[in-house]
C-alpha cells in the first residue's frame, strides 16, 4: 500500500513538472484545470499554499495557482480586476467587493475559519481601555475588516469614528508605526503581531473574541466560476485535503506554512488557538439558506451601515453550498 501511495504521489509530481502530452499519458491521460486563487498573510489561508506545495491540488484534479498579497486591499483589487477566479477573504471584505464592483460580487462556497481572538486592536501598554482611544491615532488597513473591528470596539465604549484619528497603512507598516509610536493603536493579526517582540510594551484592548461569530473567513469564487460546479467542488475538496494533511502531521504542515510566512512553526501553531475551523458537517448549516453565513452577513451589513462610511444600500454576496443537491 505504501508503495502505491508513493507511486501515486510521484505521478502527480511528474505531471506538475511535465509540459508535454507524453506526461499526461504516463498518468492515465488526466489533465488538470488551472485555477487562480488570491490569499493574504493569514494562517487560515495558508492551507491553500500547503495544498499547492504538497500537490494536494493535483490529487483533486486542479492545478492551483496561489497568488499571495501583502494587504487585503491589494488582494481585493486583484479579484475585482479579474486577475484571480477565487479569493480567500473575510465576510466584510466580500461585501466591500460587491459594493466596489457589482459585476464581480463573489459567491461564498465555504467557511474556512472563524477568528476567535486572532484579530486584535493592540495599543501601547499605558492604555488600559478602548475608552482611552478617544482622540488617539488608530492604524488599520484600508479594508472593511479593519474599519469593522474599530467600529465594534468603539461601540463598546460609546465612541464614534469622528472621535478617533484613523491612519491607513499596509499590515507590515502598521507594526512599524506602532513600534515607533507613530500611532497609538493598530488593528492587526497573525503573523504580523508575532513581530511585536516585547509583549510587555503592548496591550490587547479588543479582539475578535469580543464579537464571537462576526469575523469569519470564507472561500469565495467569481460569478463565472460558480457556474462550473464540478470545478468549485474540486476547489473545496482541495481545502479539505489540506486540512486532513495538517491533521495527520501538524508539526510538518505547520513548518511548511510558517516558512512562507517568515515565522517559526511554533509561532504558526500558537496562532491556531485563536482560530476555529468548522467541520464538513457544520458547513451544511452554515451555508444553508437563512443559515449561519447569511445571518452573519445581514448582521455585518447593519453594522457597516451604522458606521456612516458605506451608505444605506449595502449589497450582499450570494451563498452557495456546492455539495448541496
Amino acid at each position: 500500500m505504501k508503495k502505491i501511495v508513493q507511486l501515486r504521489r510521484a505521478c502527480f509530481q511528474f505531471l506538475a513538472a511535465a509540459s508535454c502530452g507524453v506526461a499526461l499519458l504516463a498518468c492515465g491521460g488526466q489533465s488538470h484545470r488551472s485555477l487562480s486563487l488570491a490569499i493574504t498573510d493569514w494562517p487560515g489561508y495558508e492551507y491553500f499554499y500547503l495544498a499547492s506545495k504538497e500537490n494536494l491540488d493535483l490529487e483533486n484534479g486542479l492545478r492551483l495557482d496561489v497568488h499571495q498579497f501583502s494587504s487585503l486591499m491589494d488582494q481585493r483589487h486583484a479579484f475585482i480586476r479579474g486577475d484571480v477566479e477565487a479569493i480567500a477573504t473575510t465576510l466584510s471584505e466580500s461585501i466591500l467587493i460587491c459594493r466596489q464592483a457589482v459585476s464581480r460580487c463573489p459567491v461564498i462556497v465555504l467557511v474556512l475559519d472563524e477568528s476567535n481572538g486572532a484579530d486584535q486592536i493592540i495599543a501601547s501598554a499605558d492604555l488600559s481601555s478602548v475608552a482611552q482611544l478617544k482622540g488617539r491615532r488608530i492604524g488599520l488597513e484600508r479594508s472593511d475588516l479593519g474599519e469593522y473591528m474599530v467600529f465594534r470596539a468603539l461601540q463598546t465604549a460609546g465612541l464614534a469614528f469622528d472621535q478617533v484619528q484613523l491612519v491607513y497603512e499596509g499590515p507590515r507598516k502598521l507594526i512599524d508605526l506602532l513600534s515607533r509610536n507613530g500611532v497609538d493603536a493598530i488593528v492587526s493579526y497573525p503573523p504580523h503581531i508575532d513581530f511585536l517582540e516585547d509583549s510587555k510594551k503592548w496591550k490587547i484592548l479588543f479582539s475578535s473574541s469580543d464579537i464571537p461569530g462576526e469575523i469569519v473567513d470564507v472561500l469565495a469564487v467569481s460569478p463565472e466560476l460558480v457556474r462550473d460546479q464540478s470545478v468549485v467542488k474540486q476547489l473545496v475538496h482541495v481545502w479539505w485535503s489540506a486540512r486532513d494533511f495538517w491533521q495527520r502531521d501538524p508539526v510538518g504542515a505547520s513548518a511548511v506554512m510558517a516558512k512562507r510566512q517568515g515565522i517559526t512553526g511554533e509561532q504558526f501553531q500558537a496562532a491556531q488557538k485563536w482560530i476555529a475551523y468548522p467541520t464538513r458537517k457544520e458547513q451544511q448549516s452554515l451555508l444553508a439558506p437563512n443559515g449561519g453565513v447569511e445571518s452573519t452577513l445581514e448582521k455585518i451589513k447593519l453594522q457597516l451601515e451604522q458606521t456612516g462610511l458605506h451608505g444605506s444600500d449595502v449589497i450582499l454576496p450570494r451563498v452557495v453550498d456546492p455539495d448541496r443537491p
